[in-house]
């Protein structure tokens, strides 16, 4: 295990994320949501993006306010093909996914501040109600050396009997009083819509807990970069320390 405070690798020689994304959740004080969705679809950092509208774009607008299974559901998709960068859209809430080939922090991060830039510009007095950054990872034996959940420094175990083959494991583990991270390991079986050859899924996902508010783009900004750091120490301490010093890249 990677234990917490050791020096985590820059990243793997070869990347395992199929998709990582930013969502944020939010308030609006003064503009209606159709003007807010028309003036952040229309924005300039958007121009040539491909646009369609998603399913919950034809659920009344009243009862999505009020049903909790699709009140943060987004209406409208932008996708720029070329680089597989796909940002949704709805009356509360905006989200930002880039998809395999990752293209590493260093590119990723100015990304997501354009999007939270766009939002404190298009809405005034916006309050964020909730941030969430997720990190689905595919690992392969051919690639990561992790052929079964076992090559993993995870144990599962039954009344002392080891689950080691089929498993669906999540977990939360509390980041402080603001932010938790829930972390999701499952074999293939029980995952829908990952590379073929992906011998175990691990789904990082670190998010605000209830009740956080800010109506201030640098505090945004600030958890985004403490996510990020979470989300790596998370990820890699689920390996064993041989398959870090063998993956690592520096």
């Amino acid at each position: 295990m990677v234990k917490r405070g050791t020096s985590l690798p820059r990243k793997l020689k070869c990347d395992a994320i199929v998709e990582a994304l930013l969502e944020l959740r939010f308030d609006g004080k003064d503009d209606l949501p159709e003007v807010f969705i028309g003036r952040f679809v229309d924005h300039r950092n958007w121009n040539g993006w491909a646009q369609r509208k998603l399913p919950a774009y034809n659920i009344p607008a009243q009862f999505r306010s009020v049903e909790p299974n699709v009140k943060f559901a987004p209406i409208i998709e932008l996708a720029e093909n070329e680089s597989k960068a796909v940002l949704r859209i709805g009356p509360s809430v905006v989200s930002f996914h880039r998809q395999a080939p990752y293209v590493g922090w260093e590119k990723f991060k100015p990304e997501l501040d354009r999007v939270t830039t766009t939002l404190f510009e298009t809405i005034k007095d916006v309050l964020v109600t909730r941030l969430g950054l997720r990190y689905m990872n595919s690992l392969r034996p051919d690639l990561h050396g992790i052929a079964a959940l076992t090559d993993l420094d995870v144990e599962i175990t039954v009344s002392g009997d080891a689950i080691s083959k089929a498993a669906n494991l999540n977990f939360t583990t509390q980041l402080g009083k603001e932010s938790a991270c829930t972390v999701r390991i499952a074999t293939p079986e029980f995952v829908l819509g990952i590379p073929a050859d992906t011998s175990v899924y691990v789904d990082v996902d670190v998010y605000t807990n209830e009740g956080f508010k800010t109506a201030d783009k640098n505090t945004v900004d600030e958890w985004v970069e403490f996510a990020h750091t979470q989300e790596k120490t998370e990820f890699f301490r689920l390996f064993k320390q041989p398959v870090i010093d063998r993956l690592r890249e520096e």
